[in-house]
């Protein structure tokens, strides 16, 4: 017996007719009729009165009924689920702290707007982490900063944050709160993590001068190293997005380095494809 059969018996039997259960299951009355006898063969007995105007259930028939209703209704909640499928499967999003903190909020806003029944989950790690776990297929998208030089993913560039250099008002000596790349880097630093972009982007800049830094402190949170800054601890580089509250309330002032402008690339990732799912694309269209 195939579920075909259990199906249309089972319709059958629900309608208690030929006619209605081919409408129902978009099929002709005839093969309605053929799939039933083939049925009643199988079984070696008849599981239909038919009547003149209506068919009724033998005995045999209520039996089976009771057997494949289960069956049916079980299977026809796994179609519903089947429906459903996306939206029940959560989209995984990896992002940087950076724009994690900046940004991510609102956009993730924006897209429960327009997709509410779709569930999604958010990694909020350093830059590095959150392209391993692209690349390990345990994310379907990841926001990182800077570039990914590799055909494997398609990528865009979705922000490009202006970093500056803060410290707390009077931190430095001079009135000017201005200072030469020399001065900036006899001053206490106090630094996002090697790997990081912020760092990677002034170090490059460094390199190109010849020179290295020496930070105070190392942090991946950059919570702290505001923190830090507020205490009169150092100097920090940091995005200006994530530091603009702090300047305009004056807990910290931006310090003004010569013939120096950073900005750090905030990118999004994904496996390249020709077939994305529908809450992706939005997702990435959003971005």
């Amino acid at each position: 017996m195939q579920y075909r059969q259990c199906l249309i018996f089972y319709t059958v039997a629900k309608e208690k007719s030929f006619t209605r259960a081919a409408t129902k299951l978009f099929m002709t009355q005839s093969a309605i009729s053929h799939t039933m006898k083939d049925l009643e063969a199988e079984a070696g007995i008849p599981l239909f009165e038919r009547l003149h105007r209506k068919i009724e259930l033998t005995a045999a028939g209520n039996t089976l009924l009771t057997a494949v209703t289960p069956l049916v209704e079980k299977f026809q909640q796994v179609e519903i689920q089947l429906q459903n499928l996306e939206q029940s499967a959560p989209l995984r999003l990896a992002s940087c702290i950076t724009y994690g903190e900046i940004t991510l909020p609102e956009v993730l806003q924006q897209f429960k707007k327009q997709l509410p029944q779709q569930k999604i989950t958010v990694h909020i790690s350093p830059a590095d982490d959150c392209f391993k776990k692209l690349a390990a297929g345990k994310v379907d998208l990841a926001i990182l900063e800077g570039r990914v030089p590799s055909e494997k993913y398609q990528q865009k560039v979705i922000a490009n944050y202006p970093l500056v250099f803060v410290a707390a008002p009077n931190f430095l000596p001079t009135a000017t709160g201005k200072l030469t790349l020399p001065e900036l880097l006899n001053q206490p630093l106090l630094l996002r993590e090697r790997g990081s972009a912020v760092r990677e982007t002034f170090e490059a800049f460094l390199t190109l001068k010849g020179l290295r830094c020496y930070p105070l402190w190392e942090s991946t949170d950059s919570a702290s190293l505001i923190a830090a800054s507020k205490k009169k601890m150092g100097i920090s580089l940091l995005p200006y997005s994530l530091v603009a509250n702090q300047l305009e309330k004056k807990e910290l002032v931006e310090i003004s380095i010569s013939k120096i402008k950073l900005h750090n690339e905030i990118t999004a990732l994904r496996p390249a494809s020709d077939n994305y799912l529908p809450a992706l694309e939005k997702l990435w269209e959003l971005l």
